[in-house]
């Protein structure tokens, strides 16, 4: 994001939400998606000044490969980190120029390419994993276990919502 942008959206995020506007900011979507917003950023920005040379989509699919030693088949990876074909094979390609991650082709479908995580992948994960790990316990301050607890009974409560919904 260029620098002016950055600095008028980052401000847009610390206006707060009047809650007397309307019904709708009396809801939970406004607050899931300024937090969201606010997250993203927060993480892209301990990337830059961490020097940190991949990007958080990236870092994603290396966390989910380093998880599963085996490889995953490419449509499975695409469809956990929630993108569509096109758009993974563009970061797979960036991530296999950087040689964090290699293709190969299925033994048991040709049709199918698996994506593995190399050496120097799980070398870059695990320089980042603490990095992350000590900015997520930053923002949770002040946040108890049974609020955490409870947080995660609400978001796993609106995903089965979501999940339960048809859409037209």
């Amino acid at each position: 994001m260029q620098p002016y942008l950055y600095s008028i959206f980052a401000q847009s995020l610390k206006m707060e939400i009047d809650l007397s506007k309307s019904d709708f900011n009396k809801t939970l979507a406004p607050w899931l998606g300024k937090t969201s917003k606010m997250m993203n950023m927060y993480i892209s920005d301990v990337f830059r000044k961490n020097k940190i040379e991949v990007t958080k989509q990236q870092w994603i699919v290396l966390k989910i490969l380093h998880e599963d030693a085996d490889g995953i088949i490419q449509n499975k990876l695409a469809f956990i980190t929630e993108r569509n074909k096109a758009s993974l094979t563009r970061l797979i390609n960036g991530m296999e120029k950087k040689k964090l991650v290699i293709r190969s082709t299925s033994e048991i479908d040709s049709r199918k390419n698996l994506i593995h995580i190399t050496k120097k992948g799980k070398e870059l994960f695990l320089k980042i994993k603490p990095i992350l790990l000590k900015s997520i316990t930053a923002i949770q301050n002040g946040i108890s276990t049974d609020e955490m607890g409870a947080f995660i009974n609400v978001m796993t409560k609106i995903q089965h919502n979501l999940n339960t919904q048809k859409f037209n």
